[in-house]
C-alpha cells in the first residue's frame, strides 16, 4: 500500500471511530464536572479549514517534513505512535479532519543552533494539526511554539508526539493565544529514552474552552521530564488541564509545575498524576499546582494524584488555592503605588518564574502580552 493510500486509509478509520464512539464525560470527581453543551463535535467536520496552515523555521541540519515526504517506515511508527483514535471520540474527530502534519527531525549529535519556530494561526472554523518531534541521540534542540486564533475559529485540535532518543535533550516551550470563542483541544505526548530529557513549558492565555493534556513515559534509566504550565483566565473561560508522568524504569525522574490565575467567571481543572510500578525503584517525582483566585465567581479544582506501589522512591504532591494575600497590598500602597496597580505588580510576580523558563528572546514579549492581559486591555 501507497503512503497516501495509508493516510487516506487511517483518516476512513478514525472517521468509523468518531461515529461509534461515544463522546467523552468530563466528570473528574465528586462535584467536578464540564458541560460543553454549544460545543457540536458533528458539525466540526463541516467547518475544516483547509486554508491555514503550520509554518515552520528551522537551523541547519534539522528536518521538516510534510507527511508525504517523509519515509514511510519513520510515518509508519511514529504518526500515531503515542496518541491513537481509538483513544476517545474527540481524538477520533482529529484524526477524522487532519490535514496538516509536519515531522521535525534533529539528526543524531545534532545542537541546534537557534530556536526552532512553529507557528499556527487558525482563521476559520475549524482545523486539526499534528506534530511530530524526533530528537536522535545526543541531539539537542529547543522549540518555540506559537499557537493563535482568530474570532472567527470554532474549534481547534493538535496533537504532539515527541521522542527524546538516548541522550537527547529537548526544551518545547508553548504559548497559546486563541479567541475567546474558539474550543481547543491540545494532546501533547513524550516518550524518554536512557538519560535523555524532555522539558514542556506552556503559557495558556485565551480560549472558550482550552484542553490541555500531557502524557510523558519514561521508559529507560536517566530519563528526565520537567513539565511547567500557567493559565491566565477572563471572563468565562475554562482551562482543563491534565498532566501525567509514567515511570517506566527505574532512576528516572518527573516535575510537573502549575500556576493558574482566575479573574471573573474563570473556571480551572487541573489534574496531575505520578505514577511508579513496583519494580521501578529509585525514582524521583514531584508535582505541584498554585492557584490565584482573583473573580468573586472564579472556580478552581485541583486533583494531584500518586500512584506509587513501592516505598523506594521520592515523590511529593500538593495544591494550593488562595487569594492575594492583603498584607501584600498594603506593603504597596504604603510606598505610594495604588491598589489595582499593586495587584498587577503581584500578579505579575506570579507568573514570572514561568516566563523565565523561556529563552531569553522571548521574554519580553511574552510579559507585554501577559500584563496587557492582566490589565484587561483589549
Amino acid at each position: 500500500m501507497t503512503l497516501l493510500k495509508q493516510l487516506i486509509t487511517n483518516k476512513e478509520k478514525a472517521k468509523e471511530l468518531f461515529k461509534s464512539l461515544e463522546t467523552p464525560l468530563l466528570e473528574y470527581g465528586p462535584g467536578i464536572q464540564l458541560q460543553l453543551n454549544e460545543l457540536d463535535l458533528n458539525q466540526v467536520i463541516a467547518k475544516v479549514n483547509e486554508e491555514d496552515k503550520i509554518q515552520i523555521t528551522a537551523p541547519e541540519g534539522v528536518q521538516v517534513l510534510q507527511a508525504s515526504e517523509t519515509n514511510p517506515f519513520i510515518l509508519e511508527e511514529h504518526f500515531d505512535g503515542l496518541i491513537k483514535a481509538n483513544e476517545n471520540k474527540h481524538l477520533a474527530l482529529h484524526y477524522t479532519i487532519l490535514n496538516d502534519t509536519r515531522i521535525i527531525i534533529i539528526p543524531e549529535n545534532l545542537t541546534a543552533r537557534t530556536p526552532i519556530i512553529i507557528t499556527s494561526n487558525t482563521t476559520k472554523k475549524a482545523k486539526a494539526e499534528n506534530i511530530i518531534i524526533i530528537a536522535e541521540p545526543t541531539s539537542t534542540a529547543t522549540i518555540i511554539e506559537k499557537s493563535s486564533t482568530e474570532k472567527e475559529a470554532f474549534f481547534k485540535s493538535k496533537t504532539i508526539q515527541v521522542y527524546a532518543r538516548d541522550g537527547a535533550n529537548i526544551s518545547f516551550y508553548s504559548v497559546q493565544d486563541h479567541a475567546n470563542g474558539t474550543y481547543g483541544f491540545t494532546v501533547k505526548r513524550g516518550k524518554v529514552y536512557r538519560d535523555a530529557k524532555i522539558n514542556f513549558t506552556d503559557i495558556i492565555l485565551g480560549g472558550k474552552y482550552s484542553q490541555l493534556h500531557m502524557q510523558t513515559q519514561l521508559i529507560c534509566p536517566g530519563a528526565k521530564v520537567e513539565k511547567k504550565t500557567i493559565s491566565i483566565g477572563q471572563n468565562n473561560e475554562v482551562f482543563d488541564i491534565n498532566t501525567e508522568s509514567i515511570h517506566k524504569a527505574m532512576h528516572t525522574e518527573s516535575a510537573m509545575f502549575s500556576r493558574s490565575v482566575l479573574n471573573e467567571n474563570t473556571r480551572t481543572i487541573y489534574r496531575g498524576k505520578i505514577k511508579i510500578n513496583k519494580e521501578n525503584k529509585k525514582c524521583i517525582a514531584h508535582q505541584k499546582s498554585e492557584n490565584l483566585i482573583l473573580g468573586e465567581k472564579a472556580r478552581c479544582d485541583a486533583v494531584p494524584i500518586l500512584e506509587v506501589k513501592n516505598d523506594e522512591v521520592i515523590c511529593s504532591h500538593g495544591a494550593s488555592i488562595g487569594h492575594i494575600d492583603p498584607e501584600k497590598i498594603f506593603y504597596l500602597t504604603s510606598r505610594g503605588i495604588d491598589e489595582e496597580s499593586a495587584q498587577k505588580i503581584i500578579i505579575a510576580g506570579f507568573v514570572e518564574p514561568i516566563i523565565q523558563e523561556f529563552p531569553e528572546g522571548s521574554q519580553v514579549e511574552l510579559r507585554q502580552r501577559i500584563h496587557k492581559r492582566i490589565g484587561h486591555q483589549e
